[in-house]
């Protein structure tokens, strides 16, 4: 019986670790790993996401801190996903040159309701707790805020780094922005919560919770800050203003073409934070070609969110049953590109008809033609 129970103990242990260890790294962890590892060895935990409904979707980056709460739920741990339909409208200010649009009711709306159908393509119905943080900050008053505030500095805000780059950039900082980390942390004390996962870009944020929390219940918080999808060579983010983040929401070839377009250096990361392949798995089979590396990448990501069905959607090209016409006219019919840039592709070198380069603006089309555009756009004539 001993035997046992010590066999049981350690595969805890091991689960625990690959669940801290796989999208957390070394700093994401809060007050300490060994705390963290004894807490979620004791008893049930129960751990919050908070997401402000500010677009339709979620993206890939949004899924990292999804798939830790699942692996905590794997081990008999309570996710809980608060949707920030209060802080949606104040914009959290963390990595923005500018502040953000307030939304409409109606556009908070919504996108809740999108969020968490995509958000149940991970994780179960019933799985989770929901919560919206309206249902405590709307019922703050002036005084309630006043006294919030005064448990963080103005010092410990205007050193963060998009503030001093507003100040130096004469760009103008709202008081509001200022707020917005008390109103998040101000979630923690609501819900009395165990422990809070984001993107290291929040760990301002969760910590101003774990400081309240601490200060108002006397309850030490356990922070998990996971890695952003950064790319290890270039260190550049993946972002919506580069058309790189692959929605949950996007179509088999949609995420096809956008992950064959992406660097080969971001391939593994993409794997380790946005899938559940083991990390064995991984490490056995990063050395494939990177073009098969990818593949293998989107055909996971595809039957993750689109079934085996997806994947063998995602593998047929975009058509148009429109022959005889010049390439420039039928590509902007099916792209929505303009003349110019597809003009503009032609030139570079960047188009390719039957697996040759072709910078002909006349060429007409023809049946049964094939027709690629960069890495990842692929089409053919009917």
């Amino acid at each position: 019986m001993l035997e046992i129970k010590i066999k049981k103990h350690i595969t805890e242990d091991r689960l625990i670790n690959n669940a801290l260890e796989r999208r957390l790294g070394s700093t994401g962890i809060f007050p300490n790993k060994e705390e963290a590892i004894n807490l979620l060895k004791l008893k049930p935990l129960r751990v919050y996401l908070g997401i402000d409904p500010t677009g339709p979707d979620i993206h890939l980056g949004h899924t990292v801190p999804i798939l830790f709460l699942k692996q905590l739920w794997d081990l008999g741990h309570t996710p809980v996903v608060v949707i920030g339909d209060f802080t949606a409208r104040i914009g959290d200010p963390t990595d923005k040159d500018a502040t953000r649009k307030p939304l409409t009711p109606e556009q908070i709306s919504d996108n809740s309701k999108n969020y968490l159908g995509q958000i149940h393509k991970i994780l179960p119905e019933g799985s989770f707790e929901v919560c919206h943080n309206s249902a405590w900050l709307d019922r703050l008053s002036f005084k309630d805020v006043i006294q919030l505030a005064s448990h963080v500095t103005v010092q410990q805000m205007i050193q963060r780094d998009m503030f001093q780059d507003r100040l130096k950039n004469e760009k103008p900082i709202g008081l509001h922005e200022f707020l917005y980390p008390i109103m998040q942390g101000y979630d923690s004390v609501a819900m009395e919560i165990d422990g809070e996962v984001g993107g290291n870009d929040q760990t301002f944020n969760m910590l101003v919770g774990r400081d309240l929390e601490k200060k108002l219940l006397q309850k030490d918080k356990l922070v998990f800050a996971t890695r952003l999808l950064v790319d290890s060579v270039s260190g550049k983010k993946m972002s919506k203003s580069e058309g790189e983040l692959i929605a949950l929401s996007d179509s088999p070839q949609e995420i096809r073409r956008k992950v064959l377009m992406i660097n080969d250096s971001m391939t593994r990361t993409l794997f380790e934070l946005c899938t559940e392949k083991s990390q064995e798995w991984i490490n056995e089979n990063e050395n494939k070609s990177p073009r098969d590396w990818k593949e293998e990448l989107v055909d996971e990501l595809v039957r993750m969110y689109h079934g085996e069905d997806g994947v063998a959607e995602s593998r047929e090209a975009v058509s148009s049953k429109e022959a005889n016409v010049p390439i420039t006219e039928w590509l902007v019919r099916v792209t929505g590109k303009s003349k110019t840039e597809i003009k503009k592709l032609l030139d570079q070198g960047a188009i390719e008809i039957n697996n040759k380069i072709t910078k002909d603006w006349k060429y007409e089309v023809k049946k049964g033609d094939k027709i690629r555009i960069g890495k990842g756009e692929f089409f053919e004539v009917k």
